[in-house]
């Protein structure tokens, strides 16, 4: 089904997009630095405080680097200033190999400093369904989690929850090619598709970052292709949006989607270099301070 304009699909970001980060980014980040005591890497209020200052500094050039290539922002969200302030202190530490960080560090910080929903959420995703379109999250967190955050904002047993499909394991800061061997991820044409990407974005590095903005993200596409059930021709009636730009819609902008940013708010505000990337994608880019921009798509 199509709206008036042809919008089939909107595939969301759920952390920061559809979230409010401003009431929580004290109190997880206060959790955080507990999980890594509580974990025996006694990190101390100053060397702490430090330590985000100093990625905040460098953020963007200083890319996420989760998964060894950057990502995204080093300061794009609270999630992965912690991330990269910790690697930060353990570099300042003298490791030489990388230290695990437990997951539950992160787990029980984001339970304990639950974000909560956008306030206009429910008002917006009840009127895109409404109008036909199908909603769908695609996010490296977990579908259970996503669901039961879904039934908190529409209430047990609203149909429209039936409506909204979930999908994890995204993998978005996974700069990597797609799986292989004997299992398949996607088609042979979902596969030439990707490999006709640009494997980083523009001739040059943007003057805001002066690195690459990655593009082959394997694990994202394999998500999408889940998603459209291997239907890419979709994305042409399909919109992404994100809140952190290189992670969440530069690589569907690529194949072909439409994207629309959300604005990141203070602390965390979103970088000129983002702004300026949805500028040159003309007609097929649309940015707002809140979700129910989305609704200028119908």
């Amino acid at each position: 089904m199509q709206t008036d304009s042809g919008l089939s699909h909107i595939i969301l970001d759920f952390d920061g997009t559809c979230t409010q980060i401003p009431p929580i980014f004290e109190a997880y980040l206060d959790l955080y630095r507990k999980g890594l005591n509580d974990s025996g890497l006694n990190v101390t209020i100053s060397e702490w405080q430090d330590a985000q200052a100093v990625v905040r500094q460098h953020s963007p050039k200083a890319g996420w680097t989760v998964a060894g290539c950057p990502s995204a922002p080093a300061a794009g969200d609270p999630y992965v200033l912690a991330d990269e302030a910790v690697r930060l202190i353990l570099r300042r530490r003298g490791a030489t190999t990388p230290v695990p960080i437990p997951p539950t560090v992160h787990a029980q910080a984001y339970d304990e400093a639950l974000a909560p929903w956008r306030e206009e959420a429910f008002d917006t995703f009840s009127r895109l369904v409404d109008h036909g379109v199908q909603l769908h999250f695609v996010s490296n967190t977990g579908t259970k989690f996503i669901k039961r955050r879904l039934r908190d904002l529409f209430g047990d047993g609203n149909p429209l929850t039936a409506k909204i499909s979930v999908q994890s394991g995204a993998g978005k800061f996974r700069i990597c090619e797609l799986s292989w061997g004997d299992q398949i991820a996607v088609s042979t044409e979902a596969t030439r598709r990707f490999q006709a990407l640009p494997v980083a974005y523009g001739e040059k590095p943007l003057a805001e970052t002066e690195r690459p903005i990655y593009l082959r993200r394997g694990a994202y596409f394999e998500a999408i292709n889940r998603v459209l059930a291997g239907d890419f021709d979709a994305l042409t009636n399909t919109v992404f949006c994100g809140d952190i730009w290189e992670m969440d819609l530069a690589m569907p902008y690529e194949l072909g989607a439409k994207v629309h940013l959300l604005d990141r708010a203070a602390p965390f505000e979103t970088y000129c270099y983002e702004r300026q990337a949805l500028v040159a994608y003309g007609d097929r880019g649309k940015t707002s301070a809140d979700l129910s921009g989305l609704l200028d798509w119908l």
